[in-house]
């Protein structure tokens, strides 16, 4: 029993990760535009996780702060009356998930959880080398269907022996009643291999891709012309060419909306290196085209603008060297002129960099 039951939270996981195999659904809002970031469209609101462990609600068409919570440090789920976060694994490392529910209205705290893990599990908010924890929410009626997933890589001073699995999984999940706190129930455990869909989380899913009453797929690319083709209720809409030499293409987090690249420049701020095309994946209608040095970034497009995630990275300006953060920028769509930029904690483990000469 307790096999079965673990099966079938690892099903609801991947459900809610939003990375589908076959035919993907047009995402509904709440959804995921990166780990530690959470769009609800409808409420005109991103979730992010911040630097300081904290969680803002950001008003998308200002990138204003519309209000920051301190209880919690990782947004996993919302929906249009909670938000369900992540609290900060500290001061030494346990077998508990701990969770808070936060108000979508103003952050102030409503509940708190707490999941018991198999042994062996931590619920980190940060990866660490070779550890990871991923966590969604989604309601289901009146509770919070919570899951989780765990992966320790098993890091050896010699080559595992053949059949000696190279890392441990552990997956779970646990219904929670918001106003209380209250876990109705939660099963875990270790399980045999990484689930394939969850190797994709915080990814686009594979087309094709339903965008209100049209299914989208795409044809060609890898440097040749790319074409999007689309029916509704079964029958063929025109095909459109979106690119001449597209060299790759994503759709958007929501899955409204393809940006198709193209490489046109040699880099950097006067002539960067690739053109973005986004078009409407339901009317194959241009939204909007720009340039960038990243050849694809995850994106959605809200009211007058396109919200695109920018990786940390550096540039020499001058003898100056300079860093940036991870970050989401609002540009707007007919100008292309910048709306607004907001820095996001950096929740992936990233090696350290060498000392300068």
């Amino acid at each position: 029993m307790r096999r079965i039951l673990l099966i079938v939270g690892i099903a609801l996981l991947i459900g809610v990760a939003g990375a589908f195999d076959g035919l993907a659904a047009q995402a509904e809002s709440p959804f995921l535009l990166r780990h530690g970031a959470i769009v609800d469209s409808v409420r005109g609101t991103a979730y992010v996780a911040k630097p300081d462990s904290t969680i803002d609600a950001v008003d998308l068409a200002s990138g204003r702060t519309v209000w920051t919570s301190t209880h919690a440090a990782i947004p996993v789920g919302a929906d249009q009356e909670f938000v369900v976060a992540q609290y900060e694994e500290k001061p030494l490392p346990t077998a508990r998930f701990q969770l808070v529910i936060l108000s979508a209205v103003d952050g102030r705290k409503v509940s708190e959880a707490t999941v018991t893990l198999p042994a062996g599990a931590r619920a980190l908010a940060a990866d660490e080398k070779g550890k990871s924890f991923r966590a969604t929410a989604e309601r289901e009626g009146a509770l919070f269907l919570v899951s989780w997933i765990y992966q320790h890589n098993l890091l050896r001073p010699v080559a595992p022996k053949p059949g000696e699995p190279p890392f441990q999984i552990f997956a779970g999940s646990a219904r929670i009643q918001p106003q209380t706190g209250r876990v109705v129930a939660a099963d875990g455990g270790l399980v045999d291999g990484l689930p394939g869909r969850w190797q994709r989380y915080g990814t686009p899913p594979a087309p094709p891709w339903r965008a209100n009453s049209v299914v989208a797929r795409t044809e060609g690319g890898r440097g040749g012309p790319l074409t999007l083709k689309r029916t509704e209720a079964g029958r063929p809409l025109p095909d459109h060419v979106v690119a001449k030499q597209a060299i790759t293409h994503v759709p958007s987090a929501d899955q409204r909306h393809l940006l198709a690249s193209e490489r046109v420049g040699e880099g950097g701020a006067n002539d960067p290196e690739y053109r973005w095309t986004i078009f409407a994946l339901d009317t194959a209608e241009q939204a909007t085209e720009l340039r960038n040095d990243v050849s694809a970034s995850p994106f959605f497009v809200f009211s007058d603008s396109v919200i695109l995630e920018s990786t940390p990275h550096g540039y020499v300006r001058g003898d100056v060297v300079v860093e940036k953060p991870l970050e989401i920028h609002a540009i707007r769509l007919t100008t292309g002129v910048p709306k607004w930029t907001v820095e996001l904690r950096d929740l992936s483990y990233r090696r350290p960099r060498p000392p300068a000469r």
